[in-house]
């Protein structure tokens, strides 16, 4: 039923992989570069330099909107199959004996509405998260 969704969901984790990657060796040059760099000006003063701006200051992620993002996210998937569900169901009703083109049909049907339900929960969630961030 859901057999359309593996393989763009299996090629983003592998190029957010690689580019997570990519990036960490990129860094590693940086910052070697920096500290070959700082070793090269010793002869200077360097008791007032701020590292932490270069390295980050132990830089954590604090999202305190992330359960909410992830919950409508996951609400508006949920809705979505069931709405995708009814709509199958409805239009084509339940029978055991159903062509590979009613099929096809079927899991258009899903996928359009999950993605549908799935963004409109991303946006009903940013929106809540606008709300609640004015308010303060």
């Amino acid at each position: 039923m859901m057999e359309f969704i593996s393989i763009p969901v299996t090629f983003g984790i592998g190029a957010y992989a690689f580019y997570k990657l990519v990036e960490l060796f990129a860094r590693k040059k940086e910052r070697i570069m920096i500290i070959e760099r700082l070793s090269q000006i010793s002869s200077t003063n360097i008791e007032n330099l701020d590292i932490s701006r270069i390295f980050g200051d132990g830089k954590s992620f604090s999202n305190k909107f992330l359960a909410l993002r992830i919950g409508s996210l996951l609400m508006g998937l949920g809705l979505g199959l069931l709405v995708g569900i009814g709509i199958a169901n409805n239009i084509y009703g339940v029978s055991s004996s159903i062509s590979y083109e009613t099929l096809q049909s079927m899991s258009v049907v899903y996928g359009a509405s999950t993605l549908c339900f799935g963004g409109l929960g991303l946006i009903i969630g940013f929106i809540v998260e606008a709300k609640m961030s004015k308010d303060k």
